[in-house]
């Protein structure tokens, strides 16, 4: 069968032609820093101009955007759309390790650093300001599910980690074999993250008891429609 076709012939400049868009390359991140200590005046302000990838894609052009309905104690409040995003960063001297802050609260770490398999907090040691502390948050773990001992700031809490081969769907996609995390302080707060690891936080839901109760209450449910990482 002939093939029928208008072909158009023109000249053009060496500078016209499309060039190949080359990506910026992704920095593989393994350091382990829990346990480690570092005085508060060799945690530096930094400005980052290279991304992260690994357990969270990390870098200032990334963002994911979340419907959040919060409560006030369980009395549903209102609904509305919010974007996460790490646009502050900081380095760690000692290590030359960099730490990224976030704006919104979905479950992670204020103030994080990511490696290829899970992620750390960074936070002054209690009555120590002097002082802060990094300790892992989250992370992969063998076989399928885990306990291990946690804490929101001064309360202990317990931790529990599960992998999940079903799909969870949310507005952005469906997002199969991702991991739930939870924490829970009896009688004063829990929380829940779906997450999906080299992607984010798919869901995440906040529980606490209000002052002199010791009744959980849901106060804030935010569920991934949106993300962007480059």
């Amino acid at each position: 069968m002939p093939v029928i076709g208008n072909f158009v012939f023109a000249s053009c400049e060496k500078s016209e032609l499309t060039q190949p868009v080359v990506a910026e390359p992704c920095v593989e991140q393994t350091a382990n820093p829990a346990g480690r200590s570092y005085n508060a005046d060799s945690v530096v302000p930094y400005t980052c101009t290279t991304k992260h990838c690994g357990f969270l894609p990390l870098s200032t052009k990334n963002y994911w955007v979340y419907q959040d309905s919060l409560f006030v104690d369980g009395a549903f409040l209102k609904v509305q759309l919010d974007t996460l995003r790490f646009t502050n960063t900081f380095k760690s001297l000692p290590d030359g390790l960099v730490w990224w802050q976030g704006n919104l609260e979905v479950g992670l770490p204020g103030t994080l650093f990511a490696n290829d398999s899970a992620f750390y907090s960074i936070n002054d040691r209690l009555f120590v300001p002097d002082v802060k502390d990094a300790k892992k948050e989250y992370s992969l773990f063998p076989g399928d599910s885990v306990r291990y001992l946690a804490s929101f700031e001064d309360a202990a809490a317990q931790g529990r980690s599960l992998k999940v081969t079903g799909t969870y769907k949310t507005p952005a996609g469906s997002f199969a074999d991702y991991l739930y995390f939870e924490k829970n302080a009896r009688n004063y707060r829990k929380d829940q993250v779906y997450f999906k690891p080299g992607i984010g936080v798919l869901k995440y839901v906040q529980e606490k008891a209000p002052m002199g109760t010791r009744e959980l209450k849901v106060q804030q449910i935010s569920t991934l429609v949106a993300w962007h990482i480059e």
